[in-house]
């Protein structure tokens, strides 16, 4: 077994048996409920008259996931990859290891994406499929290519907010106040400034990639130019692999000193 495949499974395996994951995998259920909800409330006429299926999908994936649901989910996952060695005073144990530093960061980001991506994409899926309900057989069919455009957004968001909150963990002392307020006065606050700061934020280029008319921004986007789907899945990989070298650069280098 290569190292690298030995630290992603090792770190995998205590992932998905923490507690972490038992909450957060709870909290990832409710968009599983609001869509059936929501599909009662259309099939049994309570709902508005504009409100279908694809309406109901788009909001749950442009309000529920973009905005929230991904980003809780890479913020504490990420931010734990090193914080938590360091909490637990394990850290040296795992440099005394015949394995690099590198190797030891990719393999922690490798065990992530698989954790989050399991958490995240088959609810997406089934709420997408529960959502359908509401609509004719054949308009469910003609909505499949966008359920797989909704997956491809939340794999980008996990590949690059878990390669940011992955660097977050391994600089800061607090790496989840650090990030939560990273989250909401960068993330969020900025991505509604008009004019053309929001295209700083990983979340711009995930809207950008949304094929919901829920992910675009009103008549803020009136007022900078939009950003193409190409340009926007190249930024947001350039983003992830560019956090991911930083972050694997700073964490071969930096001391880590154990609080008593």
């Amino acid at each position: 077994m290569s190292p690298l495949h030995a630290v992603y499974r090792l770190n995998l395996r205590v992932l998905l048996r923490s507690r972490r994951t038992l909450v957060i995998g709870l909290l990832c259920a409710f968009p599983i409920l609001f869509a059936t909800l929501g599909v009662i409330f259309i099939l049994s006429g309570i709902a508005e008259r504009d409100l279908s299926a694809y309406t109901l999908m788009a909001f749950i994936m442009a309000r529920g996931y973009v905005h929230f649901f991904l980003v809780v989910v890479t913020l504490f996952y990420g931010t734990a990859l090193i914080a938590d060695e360091i909490d637990d005073k394990t850290i040296t144990y795992l440099f005394m290891r015949p394995v690099s530093r590198r190797i030891i960061y990719l393999g922690k980001y490798l065990a992530y994406l698989v954790a989050a991506s399991l958490l995240l994409l088959p609810t997406a899926v089934v709420s997408f499929l529960i959502a359908m309900i509401a609509d004719p057989p054949g308009e469910a069919v003609q909505h499949l290519p966008i359920l797989f455009k909704d997956l491809g957004v939340l794999i980008l968001g996990i590949l690059a907010y878990g390669a940011l909150y992955a660097l977050i963990g391994a600089v800061a002392k607090r790496p989840v106040f650090v990030g939560l307020g990273f989250a909401i006065v960068w993330e969020t606050a900025v991505t509604f400034i008009p004019g053309y700061l929001s295209k700083m934020t990983i979340k711009h280029y995930l809207l950008a990639l949304l094929p919901h008319a829920a992910g675009e921004r009103g008549v803020l986007s009136l007022l900078e130019s939009p950003t193409s789907p190409p340009i926007a899945i190249v930024v947001l990989l350039a983003t992830t692999a560019g956090l991911l070298a930083l972050g694997a650069w700073i964490f071969t280098r930096k001391e880590y000193v154990l609080e008593q």
